[in-house]
């Protein structure tokens, strides 16, 4: 009796429920005829060109075609499992892609989606992508940003004069912000690729008055944090130099150098055929006596005789640290009959230096532009092969201040490894000086537009002995010359080849790169090649 109730409540039942049916209008997808591959093959930054064709109701869709679609071009990694990227890049919004893939090696999906934005249906194509790397070598640029004042990034230009076995030309530029996500936070101080290892895992130090960071060597990529450079980090963040100390002539002489907070810290490491970074920064060197230190430390000294050698503004004066030491300490007294200068007592200021042509190819001296406030000179010395009781370690002075132009507003220097000069760069002009020839320094170089100025001159070596091996393409003889233009907040670098003995720059052919930023340091990214 039950059962029949039910069914007959059933057969009563009336459905008013409110069904609004409608037809759909199709969306397709069709590759054929376009080019587009099932799989491509790019260098990173490399730009990928999809333009597939997408019917709507039978019909197929130009860019003035007035139909509900919109599109969503994305890229994300094709692997997946622990310790992969699940970061999703938004490539596009229009039918045709054309866009810069801007991730690190790998694998990856392209995937276009349709969505009919009335009924909000979607139709999906998907195409693979292999990312290689192309950042293993070139030339480095450190850079404050023109749309970010205070904050830095990196460049790198790579061509055959700048990579062996290459025979394209391009210019990377902001590959922090791309690969990290944002811009270096401060002001650019160094770009150093410190090569601990010849086939293993390198990483290039970016410095800037905020912080220090480690990026990969390949990818960029930030693998270390100021904090990841110690043992136990300083509380206080406050570079003011970053560098290099030792020719990686021989294992456990080499270090990098920081000085932060007006501390100096050294990390001893040892050069490895592929091995990977280990060492660390340790306690600062200390001596109660020592004043504000300048931004330069003597980055060649060949031999165990010294830690790390700086210079005290304060006291006018150069100090060292004997190796695995942490104490500074001063050099012998000085024969000044034989010393060109007192390296324990200039009388000068300390505006900024470089290493060049000494006893050897890998035994070179240190140029450094000092003034006393009214004078200005080149003072050279022998921190490479001499010892802490060397008597004549300032070898050479030269006064500049009636033979070289402008050098009151030079701001940067460069000093050759092969011949006697140097170039300073000073307003936007560069200045070529002959210090052995008694001669005048020349202006051999000025910048094509008013307002730009140069900020960075640079010549083409390296500190490791990798230098000596042949491995480094165009050795001492590329010019590099950085300027910036404060009207139209822009930069450029130039490039020149040089006679390495004379210095002179063959004008005939210039490569000239637009920098997006005022360039504060270069310097040649290793490559194993």
């Amino acid at each position: 009796m039950v059962l029949l109730l039910c069914l007959l409540l059933v057969g009563c039942y009336d459905d008013e429920g409110n069904y609004d049916y409608h037809d759909v209008t199709p969306v397709s997808i069709d590759t054929t005829g376009t080019g587009i591959l099932p799989e491509y093959a790019l260098t990173r930054f490399d730009v990928i060109d999809l333009a597939p064709k997408v019917y709507y109701n039978g019909h197929l869709v130009t860019d003035e075609s007035a139909v509900p679609l919109s599109y969503q071009w994305t890229l994300f990694s094709s692997v997946t499992g622990a310790g992969t990227s699940t970061a999703i890049d938004t490539l596009g919004n229009a039918r045709h892609l054309v866009a810069s893939v801007n991730r690190t090696g790998g694998n990856y999906f392209v995937q276009l989606v349709v969505t009919n934005t009335e009924d909000g249906l979607r139709e999906f194509f998907r195409t693979r992508v292999s990312v290689s790397e192309a950042l293993d070598g070139g030339w480095m640029l450190l850079y404050e940003r023109a749309d970010r004042p205070g904050y830095s990034d990196l460049a790198l230009i790579l061509n055959p004069w700048t990579k062996n076995n290459l025979t394209t030309d391009r210019a990377y530029t902001n590959l922090y912000e791309l690969t990290n996500g944002s811009p270096l936070r401060g002001k650019p101080i160094r770009c150093l690729d410190i090569a601990m290892s010849l086939t293993g895992l390198n990483y290039v130090g970016l410095c800037t008055d905020y912080t220090l960071v480690g990026v990969t060597d390949t990818g960029i990529e930030q693998v270390m944090s100021f904090n990841n450079f110690f043992n136990n980090a300083p509380s206080r963040m406050a570079p003011s130099w970053y560098s290099h100390h030792g020719n990686g002539g021989v294992s456990g002489q080499c270090s990098e150098v920081l000085i932060n907070d007006n501390k100096v810290y050294t990390n001893t490491y040892f050069n490895s055929t592929s091995g990977e970074r280990e060492s660390r920064f340790g306690v600062a060197k200390f001596d109660e006596g020592v004043g504000e230190l300048a931004a330069w430390n003597a980055e060649i000294p060949s031999q165990l005789n010294y830690g790390v050698v700086v210079y005290d503004q304060t006291h006018q004066c150069f100090r060292y640290t004997a190796f695995a030491s942490a104490q500074f300490e001063t050099f012998a007294e000085q024969n000044m009959e034989l010393a060109a200068f007192d390296v324990n007592h200039t009388g000068m200021t300390l505006l900024m230096g470089d290493w060049g042509v000494g006893e050897q190819r890998l035994f070179p001296y240190d140029y450094l532009l000092m003034t006393d406030g009214n004078a200005y000179r080149l003072a050279v010395a022998n921190f490479s092969t001499s010892t802490p009781e060397d008597s004549n370690i300032g070898i050479g002075l030269y006064d500049m201040t009636s033979l070289c132009p402008q050098v009151a507003a030079a701001t940067t220097m460069a000093a050759s490894n092969i011949g006697s000069y140097i170039y300073y760069g000073a307003g936007g002009r560069l200045y070529h000086f002959a210090y052995d020839s008694g001669l005048p320094a020349e202006a051999v170089w000025t910048s094509p537009s008013a307002g730009e100025v140069v900020t960075c001159v640079r010549l083409q070596k390296y500190y490791n002995s990798i230098y000596n091996a042949g491995m480094m393409p165009s050795c001492d003889d590329l010019l590099h010359i950085a300027t910036w233009n404060e009207q139209t907040r822009q930069g450029h670098l130039y490039q020149y080849r040089i006679n390495t003995a004379s210095g002179d720059i063959d004008m005939s052919v210039c490569r000239d790169y637009a920098i997006p930023g005022r360039v504060k340091d270069m310097g040649w990214k290793f490559s194993m090649q």
